[in-house]
């Protein structure tokens, strides 16, 4: 059964329980409810014939008008009493309360039958037995009346402890009833919730420990058995990807040193011929120039040039390749401070240059220091290079907070570049400018790409053609290949 099944059908349990219970109590309370209406029914009627026995005696000893008005208030008051009795009077109650009309009635007629005193000097002596027989058969009557309203009382008390007791039964029952579901709910919750939870939890940090052959085997059918075998299969699946990548990786490092030997096989090779390239157009410069016509010692210049880039193309290409392969050290690096010393060697090495330098006091982030420095050596030459033609050159190297990261930057207000070619700006020999105008060898922004990536800070830039320059690189220092080298996939 699915875990959202059982879920409902304990839900529905629950929620069951609780209107069962709330239907009890509501019952046991209109019980009580009708118990009290019962007795204060009771104590009203008791009331009644009290003032009435009161009256009466009042009545018998003064004989007086005002008492006999008194007893028809008070009757009156009686008799609606008893003839709206409440509705909730149990069968006995009822009963009682009949009687007691009866007898109320009788004692309202034998009331009535009783005549005022006597004048003087008249003697009855059979109208004066009769009128005592009639005051005791009358008081006699209300004394009863009195008994069965105390009778009535009492049975209400019974009552309301009786539908107490019912109440304290009907909470405790449906308290225990609750108990019981919640103690079932937990105890299923345990068996087929926590407990694959656990499981599942032990599962991931044996994954992440590197344990991929570890398995659930959760044998249930909900969505946490389902969960399992997917996790299981994901394992497996895991296991035999990072078994296949392991053996790529055992190819792709051979590949690399053969690469590397071939690389610098290469260039060693290249540089032999293009030295002689070199070499040999000098010396018939220098030795037979002067029996060269322009257009030869032209040819023996372009010679000499192309062999020239060509040195320093491989030499980027080089470059390029120990920065993709570099291990990454990383440390503490303030880029302002390293900006500033090779602000100073730019000024010292082009003295008739005049560019003013703006570059933050700090700028400190956590990186490889001599990658860094690479990356910023190519920002900056770019920035020195495409100033060359502006009279009032300024070159910026600073950072700024944007919520929770820092975005560092290196602009220039020199030739710039439009923003319609941006894809090929950090592409090695792309090149957004002529060689006549701008020399290069147009590696120098790959470089910058390929360290930042190393980094996992993202490169982007902003110009437009004739305003500068400006080179932005996010600083997210959670990225760094360190923590990507503790995994184990890494």
């Amino acid at each position: 059964m699915k875990i959202s099944s059982k879920a409902r059908i304990g839900a529905a349990l629950m929620f069951g329980a609780m209107v069962l219970i709330a239907v009890s109590i509501g019952w046991a309370n209109n019980q009580v409810r009708a118990a009290v209406e019962q007795r204060r029914y009771s104590a009203e009627i008791a009331g009644a014939l009290n003032d009435m026995r009161m009256v009466t005696f009042e009545y018998m000893l003064n004989r007086r008008e005002r008492a006999r008005l008194q007893e028809q208030a008070v009757w009156q008051r009686l008799e609606r009493l008893l003839r709206e009795s409440p509705p909730h009077l149990n069968a006995a109650s009822a009963e009682t309360v009949a009687d007691l009309r009866t007898q109320s009635e009788a004692s309202h007629r034998l009331f009535g039958e009783v005549g005022p005193e006597p004048g003087a000097g008249v003697v009855d002596e059979i109208r004066h037995r009769f009128e005592i027989q009639l005051s005791s058969r009358l008081l006699i009557l209300q004394q009863q009346s009195l008994v069965v309203a105390a009778q009535l009382i009492e049975d209400a008390g019974v009552r309301i402890d009786a539908a107490q007791r019912r109440v304290v039964l009907l909470t405790a029952a449906g308290l225990l009833l609750m108990a019981a579901i919640t103690a079932a709910a937990v105890w299923i919750s345990r068996r087929d919730v926590l407990h694959p939870i656990a499981r599942l939890e032990q599962a991931t940090r044996e994954v992440a420990a590197g344990n991929l052959s570890f398995k659930l085997d959760v044998e249930s059918t909900d969505e946490l058995g389902e969960m399992a075998r997917h996790f299981d299969e994901m394992t497996r699946t895991l296991h035999d990807s990072f078994g296949k990548l392991e053996l790529s990786n055992r190819e792709l490092a051979s590949l690399n040193k053969e690469l590397e030997s071939f690389s610098y096989s290469v260039s060693h090779d290249l540089r032999s011929p293009l030295r002689s390239m070199d070499g040999f157009s000098l010396a018939l410069l220098e030795d037979y120039g002067d029996r060269l016509d322009d257009e030869a010692r032209d040819h023996l210049h372009r010679i000499r040039a192309a062999s020239q880039r060509m040195g320093r193309l491989i030499d980027e290409l080089l470059g390029l390749a120990r920065v993709t392969r570099a291990e990454l050290r990383m440390q503490k690096v303030d880029i302002g401070a390293i900006a500033r010393e090779m602000a100073a060697a730019f000024d010292r090495a082009h003295p008739e240059r005049s560019v003013r330098w703006e570059i933050d006091a700090s700028i400190p982030v956590w990186g490889d220091k001599e990658l860094i420095q690479i990356a910023l050596q190519n920002l900056l030459d770019n920035a020195w290079k495409f100033t060359g033609k502006t009279a009032d050159a300024v070159i910026r190297v600073g950072s700024r907070q944007e919520g929770a990261d820092r975005v560092c930057f290196v602009s220039d207000n020199g030739a710039g570049f439009d923003m319609a070619y941006a894809e090929r700006l950090f592409g090695a020999f792309q090149r957004l400018h002529h060689e006549s105008e701008f020399p290069g060898t147009g590696v120098g922004l790959a470089i910058v790409q390929r360290v930042m990536r190393r980094h996992g800070w993202p490169l982007w830039a902003k110009a437009s053609s004739g305003n500068g320059a400006s080179f932005f690189f996010r600083i997210m220092e959670q990225t760094d290949e360190r923590r990507e080298q503790g995994h184990p996939a890494g």
